[in-house]
């Protein structure tokens, strides 16, 4: 059998880089068609909604074995997304600009809560760093070293003089990387500082995919460094649908390094014993993380 990996989907038609470099377009056996499962998406299955039927079919990013011109399976996965749609990502990296608009921690917190999720790392750029003086500048790299303390890599980037770029490459080599964050941050400047030509390879593989060069219904990667760039449109718009509230103090990975008194305690209130709570008035919890929690938590508790 042959081998290649899906890089478009549309319509039931998938777009299969093989290993010689050439795209082949072609459909899914049946039994791939046809076989589904489900997902709990809260604890109770006390209402319909709470169980979403999936169709156990090859996602982009997926590896496909090829026998006589049909997709006849795909090799296990190292993780899944379902919004978007996508396979064996390695990281996410997430673009958000220093101003204009305005840096979000909350927003930050809601993308990493929901990527951490599904077992996939985010990689954080801060772009537009020439809108802030100097002083805001040292100020928000000072926050975001609580970032890097959690174990995430944290860039700061200037795409128009390409301050930070030759070091975010390094990142991006022999990884599949899903490109996301806050809406208006610059990402395709980013993008196009990173590969000069990356407009005119989007609008040749649009061409061979026989897609407008402006379509951005699908998800569709493209190859960069022996690895792939994703472009994934609406993953700017994240929320807490899939999460449960009280799965969230678990995303938070720094809450398990403060023990607290209380079982089953949610962290809401400032009570005695509560070794978060300490954790955010000694400072060592970042106060704006806390923040984010409680409002992500408020928002499912309101529901």
């Amino acid at each position: 059998m042959e081998q290649g990996r899906v890089i478009n989907l549309c319509g039931g038609v998938y777009k299969v880089l093989m290993e010689n470099g050439e795209i082949k377009s072609l459909k899914a056996r049946g039994k791939l068609r046809s076989e589904k499962t489900y997902q709990v998406n809260n604890k109770s299955l006390s209402k319909k909604k709470d169980v979403q039927y999936i169709k156990n079919s090859p996602k982009v990013g997926d590896v496909v074995l090829i026998d006589n011109d049909m997709i006849d399976s795909y090799m296990p996965r190292k993780n899944e997304m379902i919004r978007p749609d996508i396979a064996n990502v390695d990281q996410i990296l997430l673009v958000f600009a220093a101003k204009e608009p305005d840096f979000s921690f909350y927003l930050l917190d809601l993308f990493i809560v929901n990527i951490i999720r599904e077992k996939i790392k985010p990689l954080i750029v801060i772009s537009k760093i020439d809108k802030l003086s100097e002083e805001e500048l040292l100020d928000l790299k000072s926050k975001m070293k609580y970032y890097i303390e959690l174990g995430y890599d944290v860039l700061f980037v200037n795409s128009l003089t390409k301050e930070g770029i030759e070091d975010l490459k390094e990142h991006l080599k022999n990884k599949i990387t899903v490109l996301s964050g806050q809406t208006g941050a610059g990402k395709s400047t980013l993008i196009n500082a990173i590969i000069p030509d990356f407009s005119l390879q989007t609008q040749e593989i649009s061409k061979s995919l026989g897609r407008g060069k402006h379509t951005t219904r699908e998800t569709n990667l493209y190859v960069y460094e022996n690895g792939f760039i994703g472009d994934t449109p609406g993953f700017s718009k994240l929320d807490l649908s899939m999460i449960d509230k009280d799965e969230i103090k678990y995303l938070f990975e720094e809450f398990k390094n403060y023990g607290c008194f209380f079982k089953d305690c949610n962290h809401k209130e400032n009570i005695k014993g509560c070794g978060i709570h300490e954790a955010v008035n000694n400072g060592l919890i970042l106060k704006s993380r806390y923040e984010s929690y409680l409002k992500m938590y408020q928002l499912k508790e309101n529901k």
